[in-house]
């Protein structure tokens, strides 16, 4: 059981160097290892869902952008150059 919730918080070269200390079968080790990496996973999925939440429930996206544009001034600047092909380039393409 200490393997078990130590798994936890134990970085995998960690868990590898204290599982392999029990002298168990390379079959139960991997196990071990591949059933840590999904707790951990799973456990910082619900954490950040759960945060995704809580920031969602407490700010409205829309309401944030419109405060944003009511308090500022936004400026779009947008350039675009053309040039012009030399007669050369298009007659080697078949253009």
């Amino acid at each position: 059981m200490t393997a078990g919730v130590g798994a936890f918080f134990l970085t995998e070269e960690a868990l590898k160097t204290l599982v392999s200390e029990f002298k168990l079968p390379k079959e139960i080790v991997g196990s071990i290892l591949d059933g840590a990496k999904n707790v951990r996973r799973e456990f910082m999925q619900s954490v950040v869902s759960e945060m995704m939440t809580k920031v969602q429930d407490k700010i409205d996206p829309t309401v944030m952008v419109a405060e944003f544009f009511r308090k500022n001034d936004v400026t779009l600047e947008v350039k675009i150059k053309v040039n012009e092909k030399n007669p050369s380039d298009s007659d080697s393409r078949g253009v």
